[in-house]
């Protein structure tokens, strides 16, 4: 049997690709074990900057929790992480709600513009989260936020029709 220059040539390539993906192989592997390799290589793909874009505290109602909301932007994403102070002075997170729009908003309540407030929108005498946001094409929302005291998490609702911050 013969062998043509074709098929020498197509074996070459094919040991060159198996040689080329087992090195690649081997550098994943060593990535993969090591560590601060792992990390940087993390830190490169995956943007772990968390900032604090606005923070408000209070009592959501006279028998609701006393809560720390902290509005976080973590790349291009932002949502509202809720904790509950403890008497001790700790925290201890209750919820993380996100919002799906990826830029800051401000809205004015009570005379003065804020990016996050407690303020009770349905004017029932509990307090609730406001979170303004814009969307990608620059349309204001208003996100809110009521306690749910049974399930002890937090419900997404629409401002009322008459509703002035």
């Amino acid at each position: 049997m013969t062998s043509t220059a074709s098929d020498s040539t197509f074996k070459k390539k094919e040991i060159l690709l198996m040689g080329a993906l087992a090195l690649i192989a081997m550098a994943l592997t060593v990535v993969a074990v090591i560590p601060s390799l792992r990390s940087k290589v993390k830190d490169a793909f995956i943007s772990t900057n968390r900032k604090i874009v606005a923070k408000v505290d209070g009592t959501l109602g006279k028998d609701g929790p006393k809560v720390v909301i902290l509005k976080i932007q973590s790349g291009s994403a932002l949502s509202l992480e809720v904790y509950q102070s403890e008497d001790q002075g700790g925290l201890t997170l209750l919820s993380r709600l996100p919002l799906y729009e990826t830029r800051d908003g401000f809205v004015l309540v009570q005379g003065n513009a804020t990016n996050l407030a407690l303020t009770d929108v349905d004017k029932d005498g509990t307090l609730e989260i406001v979170a303004p946001t814009y969307d990608e094409q620059m349309v204001p929302r208003l996100n809110i936020f009521r306690f749910n005291p049974e399930t002890r998490s937090f419900d997404r609702v629409s401002a009322p029709a008459n509703f002035e911050p």
